[in-house]
């Protein structure tokens, strides 16, 4: 996995100012559904889609006639951690896939920020210590990427009120071993430059390699630079539509 390849992703898409009231939304794993950028990235003509493991079609999803809404097909709880690194890591994830799918949500909601060294210190907390390096800069390059969208200096602390909230909404895996699943997290990424300033919104679908390590942290997931091609790419799409049920995401139901 590779956080540059994610940042092409993201650059391909314009960004969506929502000039509405109220704070961003915190960062929760398995928080409730939301919506997608007026403009959807597109899967590339190369593009696969994974089938999540232990995925059992579900039932036809009839729309509403008032809303259109697609029901989702599939759904899944993610395990809550059960310890955390400082206030910003939480860590400690049961091995089954779902605690791995809980990882990953966890490692993509502290990678991307807006502070070097939280991205930074995440890296060292959720990669594995080979991949670090290399994603040390990856996580340096994507926050100074952010910092740019927001029009806000490549350097120092951010200002008071600039964030980024990233809030997973949907997931699938492919189960390679029991200690190896490929983990796809559907994301939105809302960020803000400051106090009063406009929110910004951007969306994203991102693979990532966790491998389970009995002699970190008592055992516990581990994300691993596995090149892309070798990994399932499913494209974003947004809870209640047919697109996301095609895509078999499944929605996160809360109270892990």
């Amino acid at each position: 996995m590779s956080l540059s390849t994610d940042l092409d992703q993201l650059a391909r898409q314009r960004m969506r100012r929502a000039r509405a009231a109220g704070a961003l939304l915190a960062v929760l794993v398995g928080a409730s559904l939301f919506m997608l950028l007026r403009e959807r990235p597109q899967p590339s003509a190369g593009s696969a889609t994974s089938s999540p493991s232990s995925s059992a079609p579900g039932a036809p999803a009839t729309p509403t006639p008032e809303s259109g809404y697609v029901p989702p097909a599939r759904w899944t709880t993610l395990p809550e951690a059960r310890d955390r690194i400082g206030r910003d890591y939480p860590v400690g994830w049961p091995h089954t896939p779902q605690g791995a799918a809980a990882a990953a949500s966890a490692m993509f909601a502290s990678v991307w920020d807006l502070d070097v060294t939280r991205a930074t210190g995440a890296v060292d907390v959720y990669f594995a210590v080979g991949d670090r390096a290399a994603s040390r800069r990856d996580a340096a390059a994507s926050t100074a990427w952010l910092r740019e969208q927001l029009a806000l200096p490549r350097d120092g602390a951010p200002p008071p009120g600039a964030t980024v909230a990233v809030q997973p909404i949907g997931v699938q895996w492919r189960v390679v071993d029991a200690d190896n699943v490929y983990v796809s997290v559907a994301m939105r990424a809302d960020m803000i430059a400051g106090t009063a300033a406009p929110l910004e919104t951007l969306t994203v679908a991102s693979t990532g390699h966790l491998r389970w390590q009995t002699g970190v942290r008592g055992g516990d997931w581990v994300a691993l630079r596995t090149p892309a091609a070798r990994m399932p790419r499913p494209a974003f799409a947004e809870p209640g539509t047919a697109a996301f049920n095609h895509a078999r995401w499944r929605a996160i139901r809360p109270g892990g």
